[in-house]
C-alpha cells in the first residue's frame, strides 16, 4: 500500500503501525511521537492501529540541542 511518512510517499508491504515504524528502524526509540492523519497514536496502541492505503503518517524524533 501507498502511505506518506513525514510528506514522503512510500510503499508499505506490512499492516500494522508498529510494522512501519519497525521498517524505518525506530522501534527501539524513545520519545518519538507518532500521528496517523493528525490524530496521535500512543505506543502501547501502535501494534494494533492497522494503516490503509493513503495515510498520512507523521514521526517526530526527538533530538538534542543547546
Amino acid at each position: 500500500m501507498r502511505v506518506k511518512i513525514n510528506d514522503t510517499e512510500t510503499v508499505f508491504t506490512g499492516e500494522t503501525l508498529f510494522e512501519l515504524i519497525k521498517s524505518q528502524g525506530l522501534a527501539n526509540r524513545t520519545g518519538l511521537a507518532v500521528a496517523v492523519n493528525e490524530i496521535v497514536i500512543s505506543r502501547a496502541e501502535w501494534q494494533f492501529h492497522a494503516l490503509k492505503e493513503g495515510d498520512e503518517i507523521l514521526i517526530i524524533v526527538p533530538a538534542q540541542g543547546g
